[in-house]
């Protein structure tokens, strides 16, 4: 039994230098691991965010071009008027 004690005495520290080499990459690659993580979750929540920007310009759109929209556009800030209308002006103002 001597003679076999003596022939491995390098494989116990051998395995303590495995196991914490092994901790240390684990807890290296788990920080990492949380950190892309919540950059994922900042980024989805980004995302999210953009697409109610998008659907509430998509809406404003289909206002602005539909006729009513164009025509009041047309009366109040280009001063227009349609054919055969009358246009008073306040002089009181």
């Amino acid at each position: 039994m001597a003679v076999q004690k003596k022939k491995c005495w390098w494989l116990v520290p051998l395995m303590a230098v495995v196991l914490i080499y092994a901790a240390i990459t684990f807890a290296a690659q788990s920080n990492n691991l949380y950190e892309i993580n919540l950059e994922i979750k900042q980024l989805e929540e980004k995302i999210a965010r953009e697409e109610e920007v998008k659907q509430e310009l998509l809406k404003m759109r289909d206002e602005i071009s539909s006729d009513e929209s164009i025509e009041k556009i047309a009366r109040e800030k280009l001063g227009m008027v349609k054919d055969g209308e009358r246009v008073f002006v306040d002089i009181n103002k």
